[in-house]
C-alpha cells in the first residue's frame, strides 16, 4: 500500500490499523522521500526476535539501527500503530502506548511524500491526520 501527500509536516500523525497473520514473521511501515529510494524512517517489528528495529536509508545506505526490545504485539491480534511526527523525532505508539521515538534523520520533512506499509500484515484502515504540536 502506497499513500502519497505533500509531504510530512511537523504534527502530521499516521493511524495503521490491522493485523498480523498467523505465521506473521515481520511488516514494514516505511517513510519514503519522493527523490530516489530513500527511506526516512523503517519501521520494522520482527516477531522471530520479539525485537523493533528502525533506521533510515539515505544517500544509499543504512544508517546505524535502533533496536527496540518493547514488544507489545502479538500474532493474529489486532492493533493500532500510530507514528506521529514533531519537529525532531517520530514518535511511535502501539495501542496508545509510547513504545519509541526516532530522531528525524531526513532534516527535511517536506521530502517525506510517501507511506508504504509491506510484509505480513492485513491493513483494516489506515489515516494520515494533522494534529498539530504538542
Amino acid at each position: 500500500k502506497l499513500v502519497q501527500s505533500k509531504g510530512l509536516c511537523p504534527g502530521w500523525s499516521v493511524i495503521v490499523k490491522g493485523e498480523t497473520s498467523s505465521k506473521a514473521n515481520m511488516f514494514e511501515i516505511n517513510f519514503l522521500c519522493n527523490a530516489g529510494d530513500q527511506i526516512a524512517f523503517h519501521f520494522n517489528p520482527r516477531f522471530s526476535d520479539s525485537k523493533i528495529v528502525c533506521n533510515s536509508f539515505l544517500s544509499n545506505r543504512w544508517g546505524p539501527e535502533e533496536v527496540i526490545d518493547t514488544f507489545p504485539l502479538k500474532a493474529n491480534e489486532p492493533f493500532q500503530i500510530e507514528i506521529y511526527s514533531d519537529p525532531d523525532y517520530f514518535h511511535v505508539s502501539i495501542d496508545e502506548n509510547k513504545i519509541l521515538q526516532y530522531r528525524h534523520r531526513q532534516k527535511q520533512l517536506l521530502a517525506i511524500t510517501k507511506l508504504q506499509v509491506v510484509n505480513d500484515i492485513r491493513i483494516s484502515s489506515m489515516e494520515i491526520t494533522k494534529r498539530g504540536l504538542y
